[in-house]
């Protein structure tokens, strides 16, 4: 009626002009008050029943209204715009969506180019229909993070179908991201089963692998041929492991000039379809296809292979296709050692240089190539393998340390001070309230993440949105301290700015919807989604951040934070709900109406905020909006990190004996009391062992009952025990650990490193001359590696003992002989050839060395006699030594 009257008001006939009412129909059905009655029907019902029998307004249809042949004005240009803030950020500008414009221009290209040519093809037509489908623009409203269906996924598939009839009804070939949908992995035997600890030197030792998976090879690559690979690890690293054709078994056939390639492709992590930018679906040289999208190439390097086997690794990071190939980009390369050939070749790849962290999964292929070049596409790929990817899905091996427990103010979720919640159900809680009410964050950090906690007053998820809960949208701003490009703008929506002097290097917000979960950079500017994930528990009324360090930063303790949390509207800019001056069914009230000359929101959309003691209110009430001033906000700092226990663990478990770890955030001495299992300590001084003062603790405990239960009480001064249990085995461990590949390399300045492999956990000791020179008592390793002090030059014997957790025993020697060139006299005080002191000692001390070297080097000769007078005099089946 207002518009009839309005019309009328300015000389006009009702009669001629049209209103056109259109309903997004979802939004009626789905968000409104009368989603919970039979999807609105109710509503349309009503709706139209009055709309017909309205005594001043005609029902029609545009089409009906025009062949009543009204006088009508003429457009002449309609502007570039949308229903969304005018603009087509919804379905442009994220990289996803960019993706997939870039694909649909390239199959438009492809059809153009081919019509042309075949102008009377009989598939051109189906061509083009497929076409015009992948051209709708809600394939692209689906794509980024803007938007979240929950099915994202089939929508993805369903544009792919459509981008790929494109290409087959005129029999063109298919790009490599629209040839193989996304699949199931390759099925590994045995399956990975626990963390590995291989010495990585290009020998499979007995047990060295078990634990890791292993993947078949089953297409002959001759000559480079690979038989199976395993892929394992740590807590930190990757370990892969391919049995194929070594180096020197290439060097003895014929390569035509060829030089041998291994390369380990891995997927982008955590990628679920092909949608990944500045990633690559061919190998290298080969030019086949990956069935995934790679971002990260480990290729082994021959330039640098030792004698010993080791050698190194380089990374190359894919950067997607420019023109006809894809680029690879040179961005790292591993110390000596990083791989290793000899029998097998064997890899160790820190996490972080292929962007894996725990909970992570990537994807694998293994290629055997040999290239005629250094050039993209200028070889052979010989084998790849598995023919379906290998998937590698890391463990949650997170150590969390809190950092931070701090108690917010219950009863404040009114903004600055007046807020009133929308009218609609959707936001009824059974308490009246404490949607918005944080009561308490914890902070806490791992090796790679950080993780901030919020518990709520309530919580919801009326909606049913994927990442388990409905209302809040919460945003942390990251003071990372004093920098150049610190940013006191909040993202939109917000409506308030930071202060000057806690301007932000990172923001990151997030809200039930897996779309709307991300982190800003403000050096960059650059917003990904990558490496943050939120969860809320309802049950337990918490929200969960858990934010790599990559996004964060790694100086977790000393940030500061300021955390907001509103209402989260999937239609609101930036996710935030509008808080106005009066509420109503989808807007929060309390705060200002939009300025009346400029129309915009200067009032905070921030209902509550995290802060040690008050000041919310007076912050949030700073704006001004005649003014046109935001709300000015600060946050909280962090303080000294407390004493805590973590990280504590059984290594090692034997009939009579156990070895213990654990970990203090404050360095400090700590102690542990055992007792058998749920029987409390007889005294308070029985059975109690001490550590030194530090934050890595070990112990070993002995004597202990065969076949018995325990439990072990980790004591730290300002902290709560921590309770571990175990049960002793009912065999008596007799067997000594098997000492395995024990080496000893002389470094360029006269140190030795010594490194081998024992069989089961094990001790260390090394001994040079009867004189111990390391010692580590616990047994908690089974790959060992010691670097000595600098030696003069000489020949020294190194003698190495390992035992188990039972006391078991097995020791090794090893010959070593330091030639280092230059004045070589540094007169280490354990060289067992120095005898005396001063100036004369010195010298009596090089004339030993050199007398030493000349023995060293005859009884050498002499074993080399023996040994070719044994081969030489031998016969089939004789120990030939070889």
């Amino acid at each position: 009626d207002n518009i009839r009257q309005q019309l009328l008001d300015a000389g006009e006939d009702p009669s001629e002009h049209l209103l056109t009412v259109a309903l997004d129909g979802e939004n009626w059905m789905f968000m409104s008050e009368f989603q919970h009655q039979d999807n609105a029907r109710p509503f349309m019902a009503e709706w139209y029943s009055r709309l017909a029998t309205h005594p001043t307004i005609v029902t029609t249809t545009p089409s009906e209204f025009l062949e009543t042949e009204p006088t009508l004005p003429e457009i002449q240009t309609i502007g570039t715009g949308s229903w969304i803030d005018g603009t087509l950020r919804t379905w442009a500008g994220e990289e996803e969506e960019s993706l997939a414009w870039q694909r649909l221009v390239e199959a438009r290209q492809r059809l153009v180019a081919f019509e042309a040519d075949n102008p009377n093809d009989p598939g051109l037509e189906a061509a083009w229909e497929s076409l015009y489908i992948a051209e709708g623009s809600d394939w692209f409203w689906w794509y980024g993070l803007d938007q979240d269906s929950g099915y994202d996924e089939n929508w993805d598939v369903l544009f792919k179908v459509h981008l790929s009839n494109i290409y087959r009804a005129v029999n063109l070939d298919l790009p490599p991201y629209l040839q193989d949908l996304w699949t199931n992995p390759a099925v590994p035997s045995p399956a990975a089963s626990s963390i590995i600890e291989p010495m990585v030197d290009g020998v499979a030792l007995p047990g060295e692998w078990d634990g890791a998976a292993r993947y078949d090879a089953p297409v002959e690559g001759a000559p480079f041929n690979i038989e199976e690979f395993y892929v394992g690890y740590d807590a930190s690293n990757v370990f892969v492991r391919v049995d194929a054709t070594t180096i020197t078994e290439l060097e003895n056939l014929s390569l035509d000039g060829k030089s041998p390639d291994l390369a380990l492709y891995f997927m982008q992590p955590n990628a679920v379809n092909f949608n990944e930018a500045e990633t690559n679906f061919r190998t290298y040289y080969g030019n086949q296809i990956l069935s995934f999208p790679s971002k990260y190439m480990v290729a082994f390097d021959f330039e640098t292979l030792r004698d010993d086997g080791r050698a190194k690794w380089n990374l190359f990071t894919a950067k997607g296709k420019t023109g006809d190939q894809e680029q690879w980009v040179l961005s790292g390369s591993s110390g000596l050692g990083g791989c290793a050939v000899q029998d097998v070749y064997e890899f160790v790849i820190p996490w972080s240089e292929i962007g894996l962290a725990p909970r992570y999964s990537t994807r694998i292929k293994v290629v055997a190539a040999l290239a005629d070049s250094l050039a993209y596409g200028d070889g052979e790929d010989k084998e790849m393998a598995p023919p379906a990817p290998a998937e590698m899905v890391l463990p949650d091996l997170e150590e969390w340390v809190t950092l931070l427990e701090l108690d917010d103010a219950v009863g404040d979720e009114t903004g600055d001070g007046d807020y009133i919640y929308p009218l609609a159900s959707d936001f009824a809680t059974p308490n009246n309230g404490g949607l918005w009410d944080a009561r308490k964050l914890t902070i806490r950090q791992s090796a790679w993440n950080a993780q901030f906690i919020l518990e709520m007053d309530e919580m919801t998820d009326i909606w049913g949105l994927s990442n388990g809960f409905s209302h809040q949208i919460v945003q942390i701003y990251v003071d990372q301290g004093d920098t150049s490009y610190g940013s006191t703008e909040m993202l939109d929506g917000a409506n308030a700015r930071i202060d000057d002097a806690w301007a932000w290097e990172v923001a990151i917000s997030g809200t039930g919807e897996p779309g709307a979960v991300f982190a800003v950079q403000s050096e960059t500017g650059s917003t990904s989604s990558r490496g943050i994930d939120v969860s809320g528990d309802i049950d337990a009324k918490t929200i969960t951040f858990t934010v790599s360090k990559d996004v964060i930063g790694d100086d977790i303790p000393n940030y500061r934070y300021i955390i907001v949390i509103g209402s989260q509207d999937g239609f609101g800019t930036g996710k935030w709900r509008d808080v106005d001056a009066s509420p109503s069914t989808w807007t929060l009230g309390g705060g200002s109406n939009p300025a009346a000359d400029d129309g915009i929101d200067y009032d905070p959309n921030i209902i509550d905020m995290i802060l040690e003691g008050d000041g919310q209110e007076q912050m949030l009430a700073s704006y001004d909006v005649d003014g046109h001033v935001y709300a000015t906000l600060t946050g909280f700092e962090m303080p000294e990190i407390p004493q805590q226990i973590f990280g504590a663990s059984v290594e090692t478990v034997t009939s009579s004996s156990a070895v213990l770890t654990w970990s203090t955030t404050v360095s400090a001495a700590t102690s542990i009391q055992y007792a058998l299992a749920d029987q409390q300590p007889v005294d308070a001084t029985t059975n109690v062992l001490g550590t030194a003062e530090g934050t890595e603790h070990a112990v070993t405990l002995t004597e202990l009952g065969v076949g018995t239960s325990y439990w072990v009480f980790v004591r730290a001064e300002g902290t709560e025990d921590v309770i571990l249990y175990f049960n002793t085995s009912s065999v008596v461990d007799e067997t000594a650990p098997e000492l395995l590949n024990l080496d000893a390399e002389v470094l360029d300045d006269g140190r030795i490193r010594v490194t081998w492999y024992t069989s089961e956990s094990a001790t260390e000791t090394v001994s040079i001359a009867g004189t111990t020179i390391h010692e580590d008592e616990f047994a908690t390793k089974k790959n060992h590696e010691f670097i000595t002090e600098a030696y003069a030059n000489g020949v020294y014997e190194l003698v190495v003992e390992s035992a188990d957790a039972s006391g078991n025993l097995n020791q090794s020697s090893i010959s070593v002989t330091i030639e280092v060139d230059g004045d070589n006299t540094n007169p280490n005080p354990t060289n067992p050839n120095d005898t005396t002191d001063g100036d004369d000692g010195e010298q009596t001390s090089s004339s030993v060395s050199s007398g030493v070297v000349q023995i060293g080097i005859l009884i050498t000769v002499l074993v080399l006699l023996i040994a070719f007078i044994r081969v030489r005099n031998g016969e089939d089946g004789d120990d030939k030594w070889v």
